[in-house]
């Protein structure tokens, strides 16, 4: 798993340049601010790539004596800075779009080249989105989940971006400050979203219900549980920590009552997003 995180963790990277070097050249031959806030939009995904490069790294290594549940932690802490600098990007583009539209300042010269990159990033980032959605729902990822999303969306803002830099290369020059500033909005909007998430994960947010209840019915399975008292789960970085109050015949002996703890531990660890689970067993009621 953690060689396919890297390997997808490496086109994503590989894919974010190759967008950014686009852009940043059409900015550079173009006085329009939509591709030059697409640009800064690709510099965000790109610096995001890194991020999540170097948090699969740090994530996936084995537990050691410093760290005994493991490194998961490393992932959300990427995804929170990142959501900073993002949030600082957006309100960057912002600013010189709503200075631009108070002074009607407008571009002298749009030329093709934004057109260009508009149209090869929409294509380039629906394939992305397929690309990491998948990836996401392998790895159980909120990284890549997040960057899948953030794909389709990107989809969604360049079509626009599009829209106002044809028009604008018409002499309707105004929507190319409209347009950037919409596409810095989207910036603040994903950073928010992305920085909220991974304040979840770090505040150990509690998983939702439909996981809670598949871990009930996974220790419940188990022969001899007579049943599962109460639940609590968080999130330790990006997978769940389970502790759950199981009982069992009082009759048992404490090597048959230790036996089924185990039995219900696994259960509960064979769960994809169960990182650990502990078992309190107690004598079942009446």
């Amino acid at each position: 798993m953690r060689s396919v995180a890297f390997r997808a963790t490496l086109v994503g990277m590989g894919a974010n340049f190759a967008l950014f070097v686009l852009k940043a050249t059409a900015t550079g031959l173009s006085d329009s601010l939509t591709i030059y806030s697409e640009t800064l939009n690709s510099l965000a995904d790109l610096i995001g790539a890194v991020a999540i490069l170097i948090c699969v790294r740090w994530a996936w290594k084995h537990p050691d004596e410093s760290h005994p549940f493991g490194h998961r932690r490393a992932e959300p802490v990427a995804g929170l800075l990142v959501a900073i600098f993002t949030g600082i990007l957006g309100f960057e583009v912002c600013r010189t779009a709503v200075i631009n539209l108070l002074t009607a300042a407008v571009p002298e010269r749009i030329g093709p080249y934004p057109i260009a990159a508009l149209c090869v990033t929409a294509v380039a980032k629906t394939a992305m989105a397929i690309f990491f959605a998948q990836r996401a729902r392998q790895l159980h990822s909120p990284a890549f989940r997040a960057t899948a999303v953030d794909c389709r969306n990107d989809v969604l803002v360049a079509a626009v971006g599009l829209i106002a830099v044809v028009l604008a290369h018409y002499e309707l020059r105004m929507l190319d400050n409209l347009a950037a500033l919409l596409v810095g909005g989207y910036i603040l909007y994903a950073g928010h979203s992305v920085g909220m998430e991974n304040i979840d994960y770090l505040m150990g947010r509690a998983p939702d219900s439909a996981l809670l209840a598949d871990i009930r019915r996974a220790a419940e399975a188990v022969a001899g549980i007579r049943e599962i008292d109460e639940i609590r789960a968080h999130y330790v970085g990006t997978f769940v920590q389970v502790e759950l109050t199981a009982r069992v015949d009082g009759q048992l002996s404490t090597t048959e009552s230790h036996l089924l703890a185990e039995a219900a531990r696994d259960a509960v660890e064979m769960l994809p997003l169960v990182n650990r689970a502990f078992v309190h067993i107690e004598p079942a009621r009446g």
